[in-house]
């Protein structure tokens, strides 16, 4: 869980499940792009707060968020 912001009322951002297996989650709507362990993209989405993993191969992922003007890096595993 990250808190952004510097308002009277931190805004979270939370990522979840971690690990994933199917859909990995967000509780805003984000622009966000997935990374594999090779650098390679996989997934690149504007608005959203859901993708689908259920095809990525086990591994760690490096999930890269646009949000409040700020770019937040979370490693998932699948």
């Amino acid at each position: 869980m990250l808190r952004l912001g510097y308002s009277s009322r931190p805004v979270l951002l939370v990522v979840y499940p971690n690990p994933v297996e199917d859909v990995l989650s967000i509780n805003q709507n984000v622009n966000l792009e997935v990374f594999d362990s090779t650098g390679r993209m996989i997934v690149s989405e504007m608005n959203t707060n859901a993708i689908d993993a259920s095809l990525w191969a086990p591994g760690v992922y490096t999930v890269c968020i646009a949000f409040n003007n700020r770019m937040i890096i979370k490693k998932v595993i699948k």
